[in-house]
């Protein structure tokens, strides 16, 4: 034992076959990160799965990639690339950064004032999109965005928005809260006039804690936010809304003992599978609590929409 040196002469862990590229894009200091997969190419091309907050998100995603390309050939499937898109710096999240990149314009007045670049923000995945292609086979047709909390919220409004810039999305807890709850609006606009959906059909899954609403808390300033806020509900309503809309598979999913924080895992687990997931295999309507099985269910507390 004496042989080891100290943690602190120790180098950092890294994640093999992983990159990260910093630079100024759309106005701000960003961090790219990308995980590889490994094994052949998929004849259509890799699957992609985008996640926001990607200084947090992204490693737990390229681990799970990595876990399941250990798989036998005949149990991992398709292997998407995950690509992960944050800031520079050691911080698990840069708050000011992304309320100001992932919340929705038009909101003068609204509760909360600060933010509202999300166009711009949609506007660099989108010319990120060429780029990624020029670096690997890419399959165009299966690309699916994953984003929590303000990601979530950003992840809904890029569905509303742009329906054709990805054809998947899982928003975790998304805060529909946000500015006097202006993404309903974007919701009711969709459902009124529904954008053509993508040649396979497109998905949205919702998921939220079932500890995020309707407990007690000691500090009333948090027992105050969990009212207001109605994360559960909002979410539940929110698919409701949409459950009618033709060629859009859209479902909520409740994961059982998680809060706000602690469903970022089960859900990337779900984003994961969801980015692999073929098309053909949505049997389910929106109220009855089905999503994607994620390899790791023996070990995810989860539960349906009950």
């Amino acid at each position: 034992m004496h042989s080891l040196s100290s943690l602190a002469e120790s180098p950092a862990v890294s994640l093999p076959r992983t990159h990260q590229i910093d630079r100024v894009l759309a106005g701000r200091p960003r961090r790219l990160f990308v995980a590889l997969p490994d094994g052949p190419v998929p004849r259509q091309g890799h699957p992609v799965l985008w996640t926001l907050d990607g200084n947090t998100v992204f490693p737990l995603l390229a681990a799970l990639l990595r876990q399941r390309s250990a798989r036998p050939a005949d149990l991992r499937g398709p292997l998407p690339v995950v690509v992960g898109l944050g800031y520079p710096g050691e911080a698990a999240y840069d708050q000011r950064a992304r309320a100001d990149d992932y919340t929705l314009p038009g909101t003068a007045g609204a509760s909360s004032a600060a933010g509202g670049q999300a166009d711009r923000f949609l506007d660099l995945l989108e010319q990120l999109r060429p780029w990624l292609a020029q670096q690997m086979p890419i399959d165009p047709a299966r690309h699916t965005l994953f984003g929590h909390s303000f990601g979530g919220l950003l992840t809904l409004y890029a569905l509303f928005s742009r329906p054709t810039l990805f054809q998947r999305h899982l928003a975790a807890s998304p805060s529909i809260w946000w500015g006097d709850r202006v993404v309903l609006r974007h919701c009711d606009a969709f459902v009124r006039r529904p954008p053509a959906p993508p040649a396979k059909g497109g998905r949205l899954v919702v998921t939220a804690g079932s500890l995020e609403e309707g407990q007690s808390h000691a500090d009333p300033e948090r027992q105050r936010r969990q009212q207001v806020r109605r994360q559960v509900s909002s979410a539940r309503e929110l698919v409701a809304n949409l459950g009618d809309v033709p060629g859009w598979h859209v479902e909520f999913r409740l994961l059982d003992g998680e809060d706000h924080g602690s469903l970022v895992l089960p859900s990337a687990a779900l984003a994961l599978d969801l980015a692999v997931e073929e098309a053909a295999t949505h049997g389910q309507d929106a109220s009855d609590g089905g999503a994607p099985r994620s390899n790791m269910s023996s070990v995810l507390k989860r539960s349906g929409d009950s």
